[in-house]
């Protein structure tokens, strides 16, 4: 597969993931409101481009005078609608081809004297309403067109005709409500006109002020103090409250502590034991390579021992490193036996004690 197409290949999972992403707002259909808002726009925009522009030629005078004036002229219309067609999409262009006629007399009549867009979308066709009015009899939002909503959030479907659930009704800024947005969300306070959000430091939903100062109640952790209102309660400063171990040091945070094992400690079983005591009790548990072959020659040369005189043990002694010498027992009946050799030392002995005599 050539190079390009193994790229096309390895951007294709992304590129799905990113339509689908934003398929939504590129079908949501335009309202026709929409539609002729964008036309007029486009068309006004390319109109005030060209205002004190001329023919060009470099004899103004004479242009004027054989051409009529460039403001009124058809030379500037045409380049007007041609520049709106090439910013239009399909539906702002259908409209521009429609509407052809009505554009070349408001241009020609009516360019200094009437608004294109409230005579076209609004009066004409009647697409549109007027700012800060809504629905198909162009009513006034809550609050009136001046100050809708109180000037703290914006009605709903303001400035078209189409009309849903919501159109008519307040969407209110952050921390405002009530269908003018005149009143105060919970943990909001009402300073002068605008509603502030109470401290964080606050239980309640209801402050009397913005800032710590202004809690009817701390929340857990911090303690109501006149000089700075809900302040941090350092627990490791106050008697009967942080760590109560010893080997533990206490660390203060905001709006709690946190009991931490001292150097060379390790928290076990909930409580801090020195770190060496635990290490030595694992190597005893994990014997060293050649140690069990060692335990066991030390007791073998233990047990070849001989044991004292006297000894309770003596009598069970037995070993194989040593003989057993068994002496012979003596009886009238029965000779020693005498082997070759002594019988012959035994004879020279008897032989010369007889010439002793």
């Amino acid at each position: 597969m050539p190079a390009g197409g193994r790229n096309m290949l390895k951007f294709a999972p992304f590129t799905t993931l990113l339509l689908l992403i934003l398929a939504p707002s590129l079908l949501a259909e335009k309202s026709k409101c929409d539609v002729c808002k964008d036309m007029t726009k486009h068309f006004m925009e390319h109109f005030n481009k060209t205002k004190g522009h001329n023919f060009g030629g470099g004899n103004t005078a004479w242009e004027e005078k054989s051409l009529g004036t460039y403001a009124t002229s058809e030379t500037r219309l045409v380049e007007i609608q041609e520049k709106t067609a090439k910013k239009c999409d399909y539906k702002c262009g259908s409209l521009l081809e429609d509407q052809e006629e009505f554009l070349e007399e408001w241009f020609f009549k009516r360019q200094d004297k009437t608004d294109l867009f409230e005579e076209l979308c609004v009066d004409h066709l009647k697409r549109c309403c007027l700012e800060n009015r809504w629905g198909t009899d162009c009513k006034e939002c809550p609050g009136g067109v001046v100050s809708p909503c109180s000037g703290k959030g914006r009605c709903l479907g303001e400035g078209s005709r189409d009309v849903d659930k919501q159109a008519g009704t307040c969407q209110c800024n952050n921390g405002y409500n009530g269908t003018l947005c005149d009143s105060c969300r919970d943990r909001y306070v009402r300073v002068g006109e605008d509603c502030e959000e109470c401290s964080k430091l606050c239980k309640s939903q209801k402050c009397t002020a913005p800032g710590p100062k202004g809690c009817v109640e701390c929340r857990m952790g911090y303690e109501m103090l006149e000089e700075t209102g809900c302040t941090d309660i350092n627990e490791c400063e106050r008697e009967g409250m942080g760590c109560g171990d010893p080997l533990e040091n206490c660390v203060n945070s905001a709006g709690s502590y946190e009991c931490v094992c001292k150097k060379d400690y390790k928290r076990v079983d909930g409580k801090c034991q020195l770190e060496d005591l635990y290490a030595s009790e694992d190597e005893e548990d994990e014997p060293t390579e050649g140690a069990e072959t060692k335990e066991i020659e030390s007791k073998d040369e233990g047990d070849g021992k001989l044991p004292d005189e006297g000894s309770e043990e003596g009598d069970d002694f037995e070993s194989d490193d040593y003989e057993e010498v068994i002496e012979p027992e003596k009886s009238g009946d029965v000779e020693p036996k005498i082997s070759v050799d002594d019988s012959i030392n035994y004879s020279e002995t008897e032989a010369s004690g007889k010439d002793e005599l």
